[in-house]
């Protein structure tokens, strides 16, 4: 062989080494850094992706947020966090003028703390499968006294709902209030019911209205016992 054919060859071999060379220092790390920047991006668009849902939950949320405000300033306005009561009487005004009656008297008694229901199991229930053959005792009515510092909370006839553990003696007051109206007996009845279904919670414990007088055949006085409710610490 000679001597030009041995440059030639050794030629291609520095060629070879510096291609192999460069391959393994140059383009082989770059195929790496192309490789992790492909897995990053990949990675980010999931993210953004996952980014992209948590916004539109929150967009949502945000969109009904204006009616949950709307619907707490209604309760609040029911329990207010504080006794209100000449917003109170302002109502009862409203309520009075809307049906023909006047208001003669309102008092309010010492504010008292929440006691909730919690029901009892009934120990006494006899067994489905036997029949029940005791006899009623016919001087003991079946009735059971409401919890005059509770709201009713049976709105479906299955029994009182669970207390919930937010309310408690320190943050839920009740308030007795009495009110006296007088007017003709179906405006006195219709005052009692928007009474009841008023801006502010209001639970009747009792009413009674007097016989009309010879004088006013038209006329009775109604009187209202009841519980106004407070919420401290609205928080």
């Amino acid at each position: 062989m000679t001597t030009t054919k041995w440059w030639l060859v050794g030629a291609m071999l520095v060629i070879a080494i510096v291609v192999m060379a460069g391959f393994t220092l140059g383009i082989s790390p770059k195929l790496e850094e192309v490789g992790v920047a492909r897995a990053t991006r990949t990675a980010a668009l999931a993210q953004n992706e996952a980014y992209e849902l948590q916004l539109a939950a929150l967009q949502r949320e945000f969109d009904g947020l204006e009616t949950v405000q709307d619907e707490l300033a209604v309760l609040r306005a029911a329990i207010p966090e504080g006794a209100a009561l000449p917003a109170f009487i302002g109502q009862l005004d409203a309520i009075a003028g809307r049906t023909s009656v006047t208001v003669t008297e309102f008092t309010s008694a010492d504010a008292m703390p929440y006691v909730p229901v919690v029901p009892a199991p009934d120990a006494t229930a006899p067994d489905a499968t036997e029949p029940d053959t005791t006899e009623p005792d016919a001087t003991v009515p079946d009735a059971t006294v409401p919890d005059a510092t509770a709201p009713d909370t049976d709105t479906d006839g299955a029994g009182s709902a669970a207390p919930s553990p937010l309310v408690t003696a320190e943050n839920f007051i009740a308030v007795p209030v009495t009110i006296s109206v007088t007017g003709s007996f179906d405006a006195v009845l219709d005052f009692l019911e928007g009474l009841q279904n008023g801006q502010r919670l209001m639970t009747v414990t009792s009413f009674s209205s007097g016989t009309p007088s010879a004088d006013v055949p038209d006329r009775v006085t109604g009187q209202i016992a009841g519980i106004v409710y407070v919420l401290l610490d609205a928080s």
